[in-house]
């Protein structure tokens, strides 16, 4: 809900169809997908999503659940990998600044074992800037290639950085 309020989800939602092109058929694998309304604003995709929260899972199973597949684990899952492979794409959106950095090298290491050798890896996460406002630094302390630098993106000045990047088995 905070996200909805403070204009995340609406950008989100902008960059992706801005900056990622997906075509029809496309399969899409949302790390750490939550509730999965990143298919609010995904074109009818092959998706599948997981994340590390049964209450997650079974309210985007509940809300999304005939157009994609959602399954409650990890990156490091030998389900999740087995259903990832062949992906077209893998998605991190704002998800990776609430990792650790053994689990962040779970999610690259899952990027490049599963993606097709085309595949991207998009994310998009927060960052500092020094033209946040005040209100933009408070948020930002509260969370624990093709660049762009987005702001204002929310009601108030603050900046995400967002990248997709091509050629993932490099990472």
């Amino acid at each position: 809900m905070l996200q909805r309020l403070v204009g995340a989800s609406r950008d989100r939602a902008a960059f992706v169809r801005e900056h990622v092109v997906f075509r029809p058929g496309d399969k899409i694998v949302d790390a750490g997908c939550g509730t999965g309304s990143a298919l609010e604003f995904l074109p009818s995709v092959t998706y599948f999503g997981f994340d590390p929260s049964p209450d997650y899972i079974r309210a985007a199973q509940s809300r999304y659940g005939s157009r994609g597949r959602f399954l409650c684990g990890d990156a490091n899952s030998p389900r999740v990998r087995q259903l990832a492979q062949g992906a077209d794409a893998l998605l991190s959106l704002g998800v990776l600044h609430h990792l650790t950095d053994i689990q962040i090298s779970e999610i690259f290491s899952l990027a490049r074992a599963c993606l097709r050798p085309e595949g991207r890896f998009v994310f998009y996460e927060p960052c500092f800037s020094a033209d946040d406002d005040l209100l933009g630094r408070i948020f930002m302390k509260l969370a624990s290639v093709d660049e762009y630098i987005r702001r204002p993106v929310y009601w108030f000045r603050y900046t995400v950085q967002a990248a997709i990047c091509r050629g993932p088995r490099e990472l």
